[in-house]
């Protein structure tokens, strides 16, 4: 199967561009996390800058070729990691979001999944200031962090406070999930309910809820 990554570096700079900013408009409508697009942002900042300066072959240096390539290599590694965790699989994401950002998309007869059955257990560690990390297994195997089969993510809803209502937060492939609050929240008590969430966007069972203090 063809290589989803341009092989040129002009080709590779505009593919990028596309898939990031497509990213950071879609953050939350793909339940993707906040800090991992800022992450992402960070490490185009870098490929940005070494690339003006390394892929101008009229005014560079070899230090600036080598710079723009060990620079290319670790971006490519950090886009190869996030469209894995947040964009080959994720239900939320169109396939035509896909074909718009270069991606491969899957085609072909699969195994159907079923919708989950079981749910999340959750626990909260508050020990760093306005910041709860949950960490969450399924409640089949609650010495295993893996994911029941077929099942894609943990959707992550809070309620905090006086709040009447659950709001969702985003969708984890992985565990924990950090929650960052602010300042304004401290010692507010924050209520967390989890679900499991197949490929095909399918939810499971809600869990039961878990709470904690925000400390400030």
């Amino acid at each position: 199967m063809p290589d989803y990554i341009p092989a040129s570096d002009a080709m590779f700079n505009i593919w990028q561009g596309t898939l990031v900013t497509s990213v950071q408009t879609n953050t939350a409508a793909w339940g993707i996390l906040p800090a991992d697009v800022t992450a992402l942002a960070a490490a185009q900042a870098l490929w940005t800058t070494a690339y003006a300066k390394g892929g101008n072959k009229n005014n560079r240096m070899s230090p600036d070729v080598q710079l723009k390539d060990d620079v290319l290599h670790s971006y490519t590694k950090t886009l190869r990691a996030f469209v894995a965790q947040w964009l080959a699989n994720n239900p939320k994401v169109p396939n035509s979001e896909r074909i718009r950002m270069g991606l491969t998309v899957k085609t072909g007869t699969h195994t159907p999944t079923a919708a989950p059955s079981t749910v999340p257990v959750a626990t909260i560690d508050f020990s760093v200031r306005l910041q709860h990390s949950i960490t969450f297994t399924d409640q089949d195997t609650p010495q295993s962090k893996a994911k029941p089969e077929g099942v894609h993510g943990c959707e992550v809803w809070c309620k905090l406070g006086d709040a009447t209502a659950f709001e969702y937060l985003g969708l984890c492939t992985r565990t924990p999930f950090v929650a960052k609050n602010d300042d304004v929240d401290a010692g507010k008590t924050a209520s967390y309910r989890l679900r499991w969430i197949n490929a095909k966007g399918e939810q499971g069972p809600w869990s039961s809820v878990v709470s904690a203090m925000v400390v400030g």
